[in-house]
């Protein structure tokens, strides 16, 4: 009896250990999907001395939340340290470069949470090497910071940049007045910082923004034929010219500048209202798309309506002029 029932665990036993086999392996197996789920939004490729930077959140249309931008930081410190990188492009992927910081994320975790994140892109320069921006689609709030933050800027004419956080009450947070008022002048600067007003890639070029205009969806490949041109140059010499031009322009050591921070900082704080009131709207719908007039729920006025109504009329007969019906 004593062997029969040994004989009648043995299969028992057996089932158990199968089991609990069966139970590490899909562990595991459900570990290395966890891994596999684990997605960088940040994607960093190699070819020869180049490095490009490509921002990958494509549904936000490559919106920076606190991962992302950490995830920047680390790259961004990479390539600094990178002896074989000479040249980094920065790129977004899926059709826009950068729309900005998430603005979701402004609502749950505050502004404040994300400008703390984004503190690397505070260096100016933003890296010692040579950087290009390759723009595409949009280039909107802080993404538009971000492309200021690049030495050299390829745009293409459908792309749509501006200081968009205007209408949510969002300052330029990472130097963007400072770098787009050294690049195109105080008056267009004061036109687009105020105004908020968003313009084409077109504009952009004619404003001194671009260094190239280029066409839909070749911004990133006329970009690496940019830095291709760039390796070939002798770094040191490039590299010091470099940081002459942009320290004469971004970084004056006087005290009018240090009054100017700390004017920032106290207004900075006020703002935060703003921005909370801002959020409340882009999350209900107001003030999207790029569009002005529906920041409120209040009907255009009249004298709104005749000036709008004056451009087209004023179109119309220019068009008429040049023979255009």
């Amino acid at each position: 009896m004593r062997l029969i029932t040994r004989i009648n665990l043995l299969p028992n036993i057996s089932v158990i250990r199968s089991s609990i086999i069966r139970k590490r392996s899909n562990d595991a197996k459900n570990k290395e999907e966890e891994v596999k789920e684990v997605k960088k939004n940040i994607i960093i490729e190699k070819y020869g001395a180049i490095t490009t930077l490509n921002i990958d959140r494509q549904k936000l249309r490559n919106s920076l939340d606190i991962p992302t931008l950490q995830e920047l930081g680390v790259a961004l410190d990479a390539f600094d340290k990178d002896t074989e990188s000479k040249v980094l492009v920065m790129n977004g992927e899926g059709g826009s470069f950068c729309s900005g910081f998430d603005i979701d994320e402004i609502g749950d975790k505050g502004y404040n949470a994300l400008k703390d994140a984004a503190s690397r892109l505070l260096r100016r320069p933003l890296c010692d090497k040579p950087t290009i921006a390759a723009v595409s689609g949009y280039a909107v709030a802080e993404g538009f910071e971000l492309a200021l933050a690049c030495d050299l800027r390829i745009i293409e004419d459908t792309a749509v940049l501006g200081c968009l956080g205007r209408r949510f009450g969002v300052p330029q947070g990472l130097f963007g007045a400072r770098r787009l008022t050294s690049l195109i002048g105080l008056s267009r600067a004061l036109d687009l910082l105020m105004t908020g007003r968003l313009i084409s890639g077109t504009e952009a070029h004619q404003a001194g923004l671009a260094c190239k205009l280029t066409t839909t969806g070749t911004a990133l490949g006329e970009s690496v034929k940019l830095a291709k041109s760039l390796v070939k140059f002798p770094q040191n010499a490039l590299i010091m010219d470099k940081l002459a031009a942009v320290n004469s322009q971004l970084n004056p050591n006087s005290e009018e500048s240090m009054r100017d921070e700390a004017v920032f900082t106290s207004l900075l704080g006020n703002a935060i209202e703003d921005i909370k009131e801002g959020v409340k709207k882009f999350q209900g719908g107001i003030g999207k798309h790029g569009k002005f007039y529906k920041l409120t729920e209040v009907p255009l006025k009249d004298w709104e309506l005749e000036e709008t109504l004056e451009e087209v009329k004023v179109t119309i007969e220019e068009k008429k002029k040049n023979g255009k019906s």
